[in-house]
């Protein structure tokens, strides 16, 4: 059974990011620049990150 939600560390060591870019992502208002912003929730240690809303972040991302 794959995760429903994601800490910040997982989230990030998912899809080969720092956690710096994903607390920028969460923060972020602007999908036209990168990054793309994130949604996720506030949990008791920090952010909770569903699947669904990380791959939905990954698809968001500029093809190179």
């Amino acid at each position: 059974m794959s995760k429903r939600a994601y800490s910040l560390a997982e989230a990030a060591e998912a899809v080969s990011e720092s956690v710096s870019t994903l607390r920028r992502a969460i923060k972020a208002t602007d999908p036209s620049k990168f990054p793309p912003p994130l949604k996720a929730k506030r949990g008791g240690k920090g952010y909770k990150i569903s699947a669904a809303a990380l791959d939905e972040w990954v698809e968001s991302l500029e093809d190179a």
